[in-house]
């Protein structure tokens, strides 16, 4: 179900079941000549959708403007690199909102840069925030750490931050930019957002061809959709579905 869509009786039924939040984090930027440039949470965000038909979860909508530091092109490319510091304002301020809606579990999959770029430092650091913060908030005093002990701290942990591609999908699931991977995921997926015709062999970007076998022309559905459901098997035994 999608946040979005809920009616308030519907919320409030998700979270007294503790069903997990998902939250799909990306960005928009320049992936070469043959593929949509919000890739990065569209894919996210068609993982969660079938983890969605598999076990009951809240999607949230998606963190599409992520940091980018315009490392593969610029606004003319289809890039858009948000103010870090506001977008980090941002992100902890819906995070917080998700935590006063009561829910327990929420969970960011990242598709972007690793989780020591900005964009997953931006939640990991709104993450630890929200998790102190949250002791005071609760009415501990200060030196609250032995007499609590996090086991009475609501929100202590209650944000995961972490890669789309979890270990455990690692292999057949890969990362790169717009080469073999990327792209066979999004054929796998939204393959209507994906034109290999227009790939020129001289004039494609260098991340297209960095391997000589495994790039953005020999990329196929039929490894993008091992990969997906590796992630999304990941995902599954990581939520506690079965």
């Amino acid at each position: 179900m999608f946040l979005k869509h809920l009616r308030p009786y519907q919320l409030r039924h998700a979270v007294a079941s503790d069903w997990p939040l998902l939250v799909p984090a990306g960005c928009i930027e320049t992936h070469g000549p043959h593929m949509a440039i919000g890739h990065d949470t569209i894919i996210v965000e068609e993982i969660c959708d079938r983890i969605a038909q598999q076990m009951e979860v809240i999607i949230a909508p998606p963190f599409d403007f992520g940091p980018t530091g315009y490392a593969l092109g610029g606004p003319p490319d289809g890039t858009i690199d948000p103010d870090y510091e506001a977008h980090a304002a941002f992100v902890k301020s819906i995070l917080r909102n998700y935590l006063q809606m009561g829910f327990k579990r929420i969970y960011v999959p990242i598709m972007h840069q690793g989780m020591n770029a900005p964009l997953a430092l931006a939640f990991r650091k709104a993450a630890a925030e929200l998790a102190f913060e949250s002791v005071l908030d609760a009415g501990h005093p200060h030196g609250w750490w032995a007499d609590a002990r996090l086991k009475d701290i609501v929100n202590w942990g209650a944000i995961d931050v972490q890669p789309m591609i979890l270990p455990a999908a690692s292999p057949p699931a890969g990362g790169d930019h717009a080469g073999y991977n990327e792209t066979s995921f999004l054929i796998a997926t939204r393959p209507e957002l994906v034109e290999q015709e227009r790939l020129d062999i001289e004039e494609a970007p260098w991340y297209c061809r960095e391997n000589e076998e495994h790039n953005s022309w020999t990329a196929n559905a039929e490894h993008g959709q091992a990969m997906v459901d590796a992630v999304v098997d990941a995902w599954i035994r990581h939520l506690g579905g079965s």
